[in-house]
């Protein structure tokens, strides 16, 4: 990348994050940043990529000292902006990075999947924002919010869309299309469940699987099962439906089985079953942010389940 028109870079970006850059050499990374948009044959969707990798790479590792620099380039660069992808350490900085520009010139989707055990935040160029809980996708065409705004979520997903009435909202699971003109909702759909449930904070949705379709109101879910192949609406209580973003434990009518396999995947376990009886079973629980022991623990007891764990596998027998 632009490293090679700025042999200091890299001597540069490790001062950076150990917080010892002087200002001179702050207004050199200002340069190499500013050359980003020069890269060879790079469409300005492609060089605003770049450009926001780099500036969500260091926002998730600045330290308090550096937070007013951060800030000041932050304003300068979001005008420019066509995708800003905010994420904890660990983006896909190095997956981009790596990419020759041609093939970046040949990218016609994007997707970003949380591999990490935080919440990542996905911010669309509607100024939309997604949060993506653990292993969850998200997909969208190059062309997203030109004629529409369409993506496709595996996993579990809080959305805050944009209102347009002109262009509606469009989320697209295995089993369900969910239309929204402007609204606060959760997202269910973990591919090794046969649940897909979409649940309302405030605004209003349309959800459609088949023929049967439903409006939602706020304070409302639908959820879709692979077995009745049925919609089933019910009230939900708003603080369940997005606990997970403040690290709390949420499952609502959710069996045992999955509701044990979401708690281990997201704090990067693997589940073996010893004892089976009574996993289908469905489970209600809220459990704020708490130990992954604890929490597993609690959830174990409510379906009379002891647990071991060896290296990153839990036993339930």
């Amino acid at each position: 990348m632009a490293t090679q028109k700025y042999p200091r870079a890299e001597a540069l970006l490790k001062k950076f994050h150990a917080g010892k850059c002087t200002p001179e050499e702050l207004a050199l990374l200002d340069n190499w940043y500013d050359g980003l948009n020069s890269e060879t044959n790079l469409s300005a969707l492609e060089s605003n990529l770049y450009r926001q990798q780099f500036l969500a790479n260091f926002h998730s590792i600045l330290p308090t000292a550096r937070v007013a620099w951060w800030k000041k380039r932050s304003i300068q660069w979001a005008a420019a902006a066509s995708i800003l992808l905010l994420a904890g350490a660990g983006f896909i900085w190095t997956r981009y990075t790596q990419k020759s520009p041609a093939s970046l010139a040949n990218i016609k989707s994007f997707q970003v999947t949380n591999e990490t055990s935080d919440i990542k935040l996905v911010v669309l160029p509607d100024s939309s924002r997604i949060w993506l809980n653990t292993a969850a996708s998200l997909q969208w065409k190059e062309d997203f919010n030109k004629q529409n705004r369409s993506v496709q979520l595996t996993g579990e997903g809080f959305f805050e869309v944009q209102g347009n009435r002109n262009k509606p909202f469009v989320i697209r699971t295995r089993d369900l299309a969910i239309q929204v003109l402007g609204t606060q909702f959760n997202v269910e759909a973990y591919a090794g469940e046969g649940l897909t449930r979409v649940s309302l904070v405030q605004g209003k949705v349309k959800v459609r699987t088949g023929k049967d379709s439903t409006v939602l109101k706020p304070g409302y879910s639908a959820a879709y099962n692979n077995e009745d192949k049925a919609l089933n609406i019910s009230a939900t209580e708003a603080a369940k439906v997005a606990a997970w973003k403040e690290g709390a434990f949420s499952a609502t009518d959710l069996p045992f089985k999955d509701a044990v396999t979401r708690l281990c995947t997201r704090n990067g376990y693997q589940v073996k079953w010893e004892n089976t009886q009574g996993i289908e079973k469905n489970v209600s629980v809220l459990f704020k942010k708490d130990s992954f022991g604890k929490m597993l623990g609690n959830l174990c007891y409510i379906s009379r389940k002891q647990f071991r764990i060896s290296d990153r596998q839990v036993i339930i027998y």
